[in-house]
């Protein structure tokens, strides 16, 4: 099976995207501040990779993006609390009941 150009760098893309969903929890989990803060340098590095991946693919059109509606963005933002007031006041009686586990790495 012959790769293209553009199916080895949208895999090399989705790669990068893996490895800093991973980068992200355990940093969000870790209580090493030593370790959580290369942890974050390593993850800015990711970052920086995926958007010169992306910039690359869009540039050779692999990658084509929509323009932004920004202003439903806003407006979701703006009435999304209120529809949800009620929930989040039962949303908190179960965190308060069910503490999520410390995980220490």
């Amino acid at each position: 099976m012959f790769l293209t150009e553009k199916d080895i760098m949208t895999d090399l893309l989705k790669d990068v995207k893996a490895l800093s969903n991973g980068y992200h929890t355990t940093i969000l989990e870790s209580a090493n501040d030593r370790i959580r803060n290369t942890l974050i340098q390593i993850n800015n590095e990711q970052l920086d990779m995926q958007k010169r991946i992306f910039d690359l693919m869009q540039e050779k059109g692999y990658y084509q993006v929509e323009p932004a509606h920004i202003g439903y963005g806003v407006q979701d933002y703006t009435y999304r609390p209120m529809q949800q007031q009620g929930m989040q006041q039962v949303q908190s009686n179960v965190y308060q009941q069910q503490p999520f586990p410390q995980v220490r790495y």
